[in-house]
């Protein structure tokens, strides 16, 4: 994997960070917009280009691991949010699910955001939970695995 030539999110300082903070409140209307939000970032920092193709998780596998190795839960919140959601749209572009609010899904008080994927088969999952998870434990809390347990697909 390309290593970020620039340090604005290792810096500590939050900087390049905050400029990701969604501006909007998120909301299943926007998701998609904050997903957006993800790929300069991964451009920019990692070289990566984020297609929204199921292959793409397996590098946000790896840009979380590289995240989590000195910077703190609260500097990178607003990037977390963001590739939490691309980690949904991905999910909603090839798995057939769908934005949601928690409330609606029953994970209101569970959820560690205000939207949620909804599944065809009507289970409810939190992406953005997931990238939190994945960030604060490590690999064993794989986005990649993540989407093939609510898929049921192989990855690409």
């Amino acid at each position: 994997m390309t290593k970020r030539t620039t340090a604005p999110a290792r810096a500590g300082n939050g900087e390049g960070v905050a400029s990701l903070a969604p501006s909007l409140t998120p909301s299943a209307v926007n998701a998609a917009d904050i997903a957006g939000m993800a790929v300069p970032f991964a451009e920019q920092n990692y070289g990566v280009t984020l297609d929204y193709g199921v292959a793409s998780l397996a590098r946000l596998d790896e840009i979380i691991e590289d995240l989590r190795r000195d910077q703190r839960f609260e500097v990178l919140q607003p990037v977390l949010f963001s590739i939490g959601c691309y980690v949904g749209e991905v999910l909603v572009r090839h798995a057939g699910g769908r934005w949601r609010r928690t409330e609606e899904l029953g994970m209101g008080v569970v959820a560690s955001s205000p939207i949620a994927i909804e599944m065809p088969d009507g289970r409810g999952c939190n992406p953005v939970g997931k990238v939190y998870r994945r960030f604060q434990k490590g690999r064993e809390d794989s986005i990649a695995l993540f989407f093939r347990s609510m898929a049921g697909k192989p990855s690409e």
